[in-house]
Parts: structure tokens; C-alpha cells; sequence
């Protein structure tokens, strides 16, 4: 649900490489945008100034950029294409990590640079990450009912490491196709993406209107996410707090499960890790 607080609008483990930090050139607060600081994929930079980062889809899948202010602080995120209009904007509060999701998949956006504006609202420091989707998801068919714990082959995962602000990841869904995730909110920080082919304002979205376009119940102790489309999905697990590394790594995440038709109301892996009869 969107809320307004003086004028604003805000919203109230996949493994990957290792963690780059790299701490910006301390500039005065507010102070001037910085141009073009490039965003490696994957890469976390912190920072505590007004920036502008800069990176560039090359692959026809989902991509996203996001940027998480800490406990304290509050900074906001605006995406524009390389001409400079503006295609989308995430303002969240406080502690909240805002993203723009792109797809770059087949028939939607076409490859090119992209300019992530970071706006103060709260001063403090705050870690941005670009990722674009290395993953594939894919729900496995569904072969018994219930599940026998976190080994069932009927189960997949999404995740997020704690050195990550973000992570994305491709799945194929068609219109009407339905799958479970095993906590009853997982929802604010597991979101699914859809575009419309028709409409290419839709090709790129901030976490607001993602949050508001899905399709979710919680049921049978879990939640339900439906597809409107048939087509390529972005699969975004986010974390609303500030990235973290510990020895061995760490991280959250959520078990998937397919809808079983014979039973499209009882959530299979409602007591993940354990086993559902």
C-alpha cells in the first residue's frame, strides 16, 4: 500500500561472486551529483553523497539496480535511459531499500546505459548494487503431495546472500500459473516482476509498483503468487537492511513450490524445513 508522507510515495541464497565495496570520494552533503560512476555487475559501493551511477544491460534477461540506506537514513532512487528521461523512481522511508526493476528481455527494452540518480532525503550512508539475472528459476513438477523436508526435488529456492542488497532472477511463467512461497510475508521482500509487452512503460518499475501490479494471498500459512501474463518474470528477493558479510556466508531464503492442482488450496511446504504431510 502507498502511503503519502509530505509529498513522497513509499511503500509501508543466490551465491553469487564475491563482495567489491568501494567507498566514494567524500563530497559535502548534499552536495552536486557526481556523473557517472560506473556500477559493476554485482558490485556493492557505499557511499554517503548525491551520486549518479551508470551501468549498461548486455543480456536479454531481468536486471535491477537498487540502493539501501541503513537503519537511519532515507535516500531514493531515479532510473533514466541514456537520453535522459526519467522510467522510473522507488522512494521508500527510512531503513526501506528502493529498486527500479528493467526487462531486457526479448521484445522489451532494448540493451543500453542506464543512469541510476541516488537523492538524499535522510542524510546518512547508504550501499547501492546493480545485478543483472544470472538465474534461472524454474519450478520443478510437482510428483507427491506435501513435501519430505528441504531436500524434496519438488522444491526450488530463491535467495539472498547478507553481503547483497539485492538479487534477481528469471522465471518463466504463463497467465493463470501459480506457485507457493513458505512464509506468510514473504511478499515485501519477494516480489514478482511482470511486463506487458503493449504497454513499455511497464519495462522498467520501481518497487512500489511492483509491489502493487503482483498478485498475492496468504493461504494454508504461506503466500500465493499468480501470474497475469504469460512470459518472462523477474523474481526479486531484497533485504531491508544494510549488507553485511560473515565467515561462512550467510543468508535468507525461500522455498518454491508449484500449485498441485489436486490440491490448489494446501500450501506443500507450509512447514519448511520440515516435512509436510
Amino acid at each position: 500500500m502507498a502511503l503519502s508522507r509530505t509529498g513522497r510515495r513509499w511503500c509501508g541464497v543466490h551465491l553469487a561472486g564475491l563482495l567489491v565495496v568501494a567507498l566514494a570520494a567524500p563530497l559535502p552533503y548534499p552536495g552536486a551529483a557526481v556523473a557517472g560512476t560506473g556500477l559493476g555487475d554485482g558490485d556493492v559501493l557505499v557511499a554517503r553523497t548525491v551520486q549518479d551511477y551508470v551501468y549498461r544491460t548486455y543480456q536479454r534477461r531481468w536486471s535491477v539496480v537498487a540502493v539501501q540506506p541503513g537503519a537511519t537514513a532515507d535516500w531514493d532512487l531515479t532510473l533514466r535511459d541514456a537520453a535522459g528521461t526519467t522510467l522510473a523512481t522507488s522512494w521508500y522511508g527510512v531503513g526501506r531499500t528502493d529498486f527500479v526493476v528493467v526487462d531486457s528481455t526479448a521484445g522489451h527494452r532494448p540493451f543500453g546505459a542506464y543512469t541510476a540518480a541516488v537523492s538524499a532525503y535522510t542524510a546518512g550512508p547508504y550501499w547501492v548494487q546493480q545485478r543483472t539475472d544470472t538465474t534461472t528459476i524454474t519450478l520443478p513438477p510437482v510428483t507427491h503431495s506435501g513435501t519430505t523436508g528441504a531436500a524434496d526435488p519438488d522444491l526450488t529456492f530463491s535467495s539472498l546472500v547478507d553481503h547483497d542488497v539485492i538479487t534477481v532472477a528469471d522465471l518463466y511463467l504463463t497467465a493463470g500459473e501459480s506457485f507457493w512461497a513458505n512464509t506468510t510475508t514473504a511478499a515485501s521482500s519477494l516480489l514478482l516482476a511482470e511486463s506487458d509487452p503493449a504497454d513499455p512503460t511497464t519495462f522498467a518499475q520501481g518497487r512500489a509498483t511492483v509491489a502493487a501490479r503482483q498478485h498475492t494471498q496468504v493461504l494454508d500459512g504461506c503466500t500465493l503468487y499468480t501470474a497475469q501474463r504469460t512470459g518472462w518474470h523477474a523474481l526479486v528477493q531484497l533485504g531491508d537492511r544494510a549488507p553485511s558479510t560473515h565467515v561462512p556466508t550467510q543468508g535468507t531464503g525461500y522455498a518454491l513450490h508449484r500449485v498441485d492442482p489436486a490440491r490448489p488450496l494446501s500450501c506443500p511446504q507450509r512447514e519448511f524445513p520440515g516435512p509436510t504431510p
